[in-house]
């Protein structure tokens, strides 16, 4: 599957996006890897913390390319999106954030307590090396968005 065949399905549409968009994303994955980081807190929030910070930065990825999710399960739509944009070497990290995906639904809709403060670990590492490859991506393939911060 491509990103037009999913558009065509009616799992993305068309997005222009911006410099200001792109920023503004950065600086909520910024804000969820922050969070994770605080041990104070439970472990479940702070991997949803890092979840979320994981999805915001495979959104960044999505919407620089010129597309956004749309419909019911746009969460699974933006992982299996990521190595769409990113080539074929993210196909795994894709398939590790939907499993992390599904393991924050747990915590946020049935359950705390099934994750282990390594799995918060592991989560955040992923999304810190995939926060620099997309930093990279971003310089070489859309120059136009990437304004480093001051």
């Amino acid at each position: 599957m491509n990103l037009s065949e999913m558009a065509r399905k009616g799992r993305l549409r068309r997005h222009d996006t911006s410099a200001q968009e792109v920023a503004d994303l950065l600086r909520i994955v910024d804000a969820g890897l922050a969070d994770a980081r605080v041990e104070a807190i439970s472990v479940d929030r702070r991997f949803c913390a890092a979840y979320d910070a994981a999805r915001a930065l495979a959104d960044l990825v999505l919407r620089s390319a010129g597309y956004r999710t749309v419909g019911a399960g746009r969460h699974v739509t933006v992982f299996e999106a990521l190595p769409l944009v990113l080539g074929e070497g993210f196909t795994n990290l894709g398939e590790y954030l939907n499993t992390c995906r599904a393991k924050r639904n747990t915590s946020e809709y049935d359950r705390v307590g099934e994750i282990m403060s390594g799995e918060v670990t592991e989560l955040i590492e992923a999304v810190e090396g995939l926060r620099a490859e997309v930093i990279e991506w971003l310089q070489t393939h859309h120059g136009g968005l990437w304004q480093p911060e001051e």
